[in-house]
């Protein structure tokens, strides 16, 4: 008995001294557990028979929350460790909607702000708004990291863009159009080779500076040109002398289906106006003539193929639908605007 309590005795002392698994290993298998969770219920909902079935399973599609507190607290004990910083960007990119998320998005503006590694979730700053300004002015002024200072200098840079692009204040806009200028130039006169998740920054830089002088109303509409559904080609500026309304969408768009009887309705009503309606269509081409057919599309499109086609890429396309008003002489006159105010714009043209 005795030997074998010295036995007992001595397995536990080996076990107490085997390492613990590596950070990364740890944070990886969060991160893991939750995509492996979200991954199985979408294969029951795509092997479901039943809309009721269906319904279950989007109704019980894994929340990120409880992963989030396990990262949070596995971030909080490794404060100093290199690969923590995983875990901050799946924070600030996988779970920004919960507190945890939001706490390590604060992290990212102090205790993280001059860390290499925080490039990815830095980036994904953009799409917080002005909210997230002080914290990549901080990652700006500590970060002496490539990466990561450019993609400060990126996200802070589309923020202001944004704000610029939707004011329909002229001062806010100006000063919110000066802020985002300033950021994108520096990052071209410094950083204009750095990638972020396979992606450029400066080329997407140069979209938005485009877009900023270009794309704006009172701007000449850049041509729109292609092929319809029936193989012939034609031209935004074919229609000069006429108002146009321009529409991007796409099959794909759940939110364009809705917009499109609308769209139907004033190309009918505005045919007698000195105005026609067109569309760009970004469905590859078998679906796009499906999506015509099936929307019973009374109006032209050019078939641009991809959400990403020359036209839309051109336009530098965030959301769909997106339209625009072109006045007769081929200026912009309204810029993603609603069909009301586009179509009340004509009928008071005189």
């Amino acid at each position: 008995m005795r030997s074998i309590a010295l036995l007992l005795l001595s397995v536990a002392s080996i076990l107490a001294q085997t390492p613990s698994a590596p950070l990364a290993t740890e944070i990886r298998s969060i991160i893991d557990e939750y995509e492996n969770s979200v991954r199985a219920n979408t294969q029951k909902l795509i092997a479901a028979t039943t809309e009721g079935e269906k319904n279950k399973f989007r109704a019980s599609i894994p929340s990120a929350g409880p992963y989030a507190t396990k990262m949070l607290k596995l971030v909080q004990a490794n404060l100093d460790q290199p690969d923590v910083v995983k875990g901050v960007n799946w924070l600030v990119t996988g779970a920004a909607g919960f507190p945890e998320g939001q706490e390590a998005l604060k992290m990212l503006g102090t205790t993280f702000a001059d860390r290499a590694g925080i490039a990815e979730a830095v980036k994904q700053l953009e799409y917080h708004g002005l909210p997230a300004e002080p914290v990549l002015k901080a990652v700006i002024e500590k970060n002496t990291h490539r990466d990561e200072k450019a993609a400060a200098l990126y996200a802070l840079g589309a923020i202001h863009f944004k704000n610029f692009d939707a004011s329909a204040d002229r001062d806010s806009a100006s000063a919110s159009k000066s802020k985002a200028l300033e950021c994108f130039q520096q990052l071209y006169a410094d950083y204009e080779d750095v990638t972020i998740q396979g992606f450029k920054l400066s080329d997407s830089v140069a979209k938005m500076f485009f877009e900023m002088t270009s794309l704006q109303v009172g701007c000449e509409a850049p041509e729109i040109e292609g092929k319809d559904a029936d193989g012939v080609s034609f031209k935004l500026s074919d229609y000069r002398g006429k108002y146009v309304i321009v529409i991007f969408w796409g099959g794909w768009c759940h939110a364009c289906h809705g917009t499109l009887p609308l769209m139907n309705q004033a190309a009918a009503q505005l045919k007698d106006k000195n105005a026609v309606v067109i569309g760009v269509n970004t469905d590859i081409e078998t679906e796009a003539k499906k999506a015509l057919a099936d929307y019973q599309v009374s109006f032209r499109n050019v078939l641009d193929n991809t959400s990403s086609g020359p036209n839309t890429t051109l336009y530098n396309l965030r959301n769909f639908p997106t339209l625009y008003l072109i006045d007769p002489k081929g200026l912009i006159a309204i810029k993603n605007g609603s069909l009301d105010a586009m179509v009340a714009q004509i009928t008071a043209a005189k």
